[in-house]
């Protein structure tokens, strides 16, 4: 049975997470393929990587469809450069089309920062960039429950696919949690704005030192700092249930290869 094209596959992509949505910079759409491919199979990841790629041959998928771009504007490392032209030439040897879905999924509605919510068993009330909407960077929600800190903290490690970056917190880990703010992938220029929120807890990715001694000196609201991939990994099975449901003969398959670079996680400090 012939699968339908990329290009239908892209516009349906583009009808729930609008191109318009996505941050000027961004290199959203098709990256590599022919718009009038026909398509069976769907690999899902959050990086393209060669190993990604790899594994689509293997699955016989004519589109990956990723959640950050190949390449990005600002890129000049040669090695960075060397890299993504070897993905890319792979991809159009092997007729691998390569769509990439970004900032229009981290503000649409059921995109990223959603899934992150539906996974820590919280509704999706505002966006953090824009508190009278659902739309935008960010979301703000409650929980079913009041929990302390360091048990919600568990919660956001338990609903996060393995990684070995793990889960770090910054807060009074006795203190209740009741709502929430989350935002996939890094996380840290939106701290000012979240400062502003009642919310008793910020979970994202990629805070740094400082960012979070500075939030923290002016503000009492918890910060909980998890792995960039996994963070966003979540969504690729809401996308997946949208392509199932729109296309019944396309088969899609989430990866389950880890691109975070980090292959290990010990304790500091410890003595034998």
């Amino acid at each position: 049975m012939t699968g339908p094209a990329i290009s239908a596959i892209a516009a349906a992509i583009e009808q729930w997470y609008p191109v318009e949505l996505a941050a000027e910079w961004d290199q959203i759409g098709l990256t590599v393929g022919n718009p009038s491919q026909p398509i069976n199979t769907v690999l899902l990841s959050v990086d393209i990587t060669e190993k990604v790629l790899k594994q689509a041959q293997e699955l016989g998928a004519g589109l990956i469809i990723s959640h950050h771009p190949v390449f990005l504007p600002e890129v000049s490392d040669v090695v960075v450069l060397q890299n993504i032209s070897r993905i890319i030439h792979a991809a159009a040897e092997n007729q691998i089309g390569l769509y990439v879905a970004h900032t229009n999924t981290d503000a649409a509605i059921a995109g990223v920062s959603d899934a992150i919510m539906s996974a820590l068993g919280a509704e999706t009330e505002s966006s953090i960039s824009d508190p009278t909407q659902k739309t935008g960077i960010g979301r703000i929600g409650s929980l079913q429950n009041v929990m302390q800190l360091d048990d919600f903290a568990k919660l956001v490690a338990q609903a996060l696919p393995e990684n070995h970056f793990g889960v770090t917190v910054a807060g009074d880990l006795a203190k209740p949690i009741t709502r929430i703010a989350v935002c996939g992938g890094a996380g840290a220029s939106l701290l000012p704005e979240v400062a502003m929120l009642d919310v008793d807890v910020y979970v994202t990715a990629d805070l740094k030192h400082h960012a979070a001694l500075d939030h923290l000196a002016n503000s009492e609201i918890a910060l909980v700092n998890v792995s960039h991939w996994a963070s966003e990994w979540l969504w690729l099975a809401t996308i997946a249930k949208k392509l199932n449901q729109e296309f019944t003969q396309v088969k899609t398959i989430v990866s389950e290869i880890c691109t975070d670079p980090w292959v290990a996680h010990y304790e500091s400090g410890s003595r034998p």
